[in-house]
């Protein structure tokens, strides 16, 4: 038993599949099953039942995985620890501008304070462009939300779950209850330019909800929409996060929506052709260990 028997086990323990463990690992599931029974095998225990194409961890697994997690975590934070004052230089990160706001202030920050060496330099700009972004090498990693391209089993990128947001959608302060798109009392989107995935969000709500709706107003900051929503010039569809922290700032109200539309993962993504360089490599290995 190894580290790196270990991380693989984690990996199937996470994903649940031999097929998706091997994704992750960038390896052929044949090299998954052979190196997971080997370990079973050493370790004389069964770590896995197998029903169908699931697999489901076993008690002894579990008691395995605690102590895996433990083990490969301390592993990263010594390298971390004897490389990390050796590392220096840019790094170009991307960001929706509701996740720049609430969510990467504070890792931003902590990063920093641990690795003061490396320079941080951070866009906004809606999924769409980061994805771009991302694939022209203008960015090395950036913050997304989550859609059907990048789980493509020959998507270029490599991705991370950073956080779930909740979104809601907000009117001005006065506005009634809204349960259905029939409560509206204005339907006019407040929106970001086109390739935010909030927008297309909230216009697949209103076509949902039989909403004939106005053409949408484009607006380059979340404070502009939440100030001309507050007005009741319209509505908008943002995370939960952002409202609680500026609904003191502004007369609105939020109003629950469906989860299918309404939750959706914050994704943090880089290519996987790019030879991942030191600075990229310890971003990365700080986002996953927290």
């Amino acid at each position: 038993m190894n580290s790196t028997s270990l991380n693989l086990f984690k990996t199937v323990a996470e994903t649940g599949s031999i097929s998706a463990a091997a994704r992750s690992l960038h390896c052929v599931s044949s090299n998954v099953t052979t190196r997971l029974k080997q370990l079973e095998a050493s370790l004389d225990v069964s770590l896995f039942v197998r029903e169908k194409n699931r697999l489901y961890i076993t008690p002894e697994g579990e008691l395995l995985l605690r102590y895996a997690n433990k083990i490969l975590a301390l592993l990263e934070e010594a390298e971390l620890s004897m490389l990390g004052t050796k590392v220096a230089g840019p790094l170009r990160i991307g960001a929706m501008e509701t996740t720049a706001a609430v969510r990467l202030p504070s890792i931003l920050a902590d990063f920093h304070r641990e690795m003061p060496s490396i320079e941080l330099n951070l866009k906004t700009s809606p999924t769409e462009a980061l994805v771009q972004h991302i694939l022209n090498n203008e960015l090395e990693i950036a913050f997304v939300a989550d859609h059907q391209g990048l789980h493509m089993e020959n998507s270029p990128l490599q991705s991370h779950v950073l956080c779930q947001e909740t979104l809601v959608l907000v009117t001005a302060a006065e506005h009634q209850n809204v349960i259905t798109g029939a409560d509206l009392q204005v339907t006019r989107p407040l929106v970001f330019v086109k390739g935010c995935n909030y927008r297309s969000r909230l216009g697949e709500w209103l076509r949902l909800q039989g909403v004939d709706y106005a053409d949408p107003l484009e607006f380059g900051s979340f404070q502009a929409i939440l100030g001309c929503v507050s007005a009741g010039m319209g509505i908008a569809l943002l995370p939960e996060s952002v409202v609680r922290q500026y609904e003191n700032n502004f007369p609105i109200r939020s109003h629950t929506i469906t989860p299918q539309i309404g939750n959706v993962n914050t994704m943090m993504i880089w290519l996987k052709s790019r030879e991942v360089s030191r600075v990229l490599n310890h971003f990365v290995s700080f986002i996953t260990r927290a």
